[in-house]
């Protein structure tokens, strides 16, 4: 009895594997899939200069080494996301968050940061020459041995921000708080305003 209770049991099935392979449900495009947002991958090393991210949910993306040339990241949400090595020149930052994001050796040349809050982020090393600061919170950033030549501040939040080793040759500050940020050994040359003392 035994043997044909079993054979009856699983013969639909033995039958179904001896016709050939079985279909078997596929995840959809989304499932487990790289988030695209406006045909942008993001993930590390993508390329999408000229990208639309505004208002994009980017918290805690990994886009180290990431080419975002000129995109569009107005009010987008980078808190904590790694931008290390990415090419964000001439990217538009207005009102975006990257608080605690982490952007060692990034290229901001030329970026805008009005309205961006980048409080605590560590920006070591990155070049910011001839980006625009305006309205922006850089408190207790990290910005070590970073370039700002010929970067404008103006109306900042600075305060505890540390200028350590920077290059501010020709850079222009306005009506920024300053309170205990400093500016150990950091180059001044024709900056406009720099902060006395640190020469």
């Amino acid at each position: 009895m035994f043997p044909t209770k079993t054979t009856a049991l699983f013969a639909p099935l033995l039958a179904a594997l001896l016709a050939g392979p079985v279909a078997l449900a596929q995840p959809a495009a989304d499932d487990n899939g790289p988030l695209v947002i406006n045909g942008c991958p993001i993930w590390p090393y993508t390329r999408c200069p000229g990208a639309d991210l505004r208002h994009a949910d980017l918290v805690g993306k990994n886009l180290a080494g990431a080419d975002l040339r000129g995109a569009d990241l107005s009010r987008a949400d980078l808190r904590g996301a790694n931008l290390a090595a990415a090419d964000l020149e001439g990217a538009n930052l207005t009102g975006a968050r990257l608080n605690k994001a982490t952007a060692a050796n990034t290229n901001f040349q030329h970026a805008r940061f009005i309205g961006t809050d980048m409080e605590a982020a560590r920006l070591m090393r990155s070049d910011f020459s001839h980006a625009e600061f305006n309205g922006a919170s850089l408190e207790i950033a990290r910005l070590n041995n970073a370039w700002f030549v010929g970067a404008r501040f103006v109306a900042n939040n600075l305060q505890e921000a540390k200028f350590v080793s920077t290059n501010l040759k020709d850079a222009v500050f306005e009506a920024n708080v300053l309170r205990y940020a400093i500016f150990p050994d950091s180059l001044m040359d024709g900056c406009k305003n720099c902060p006395e003392g640190w020469r």
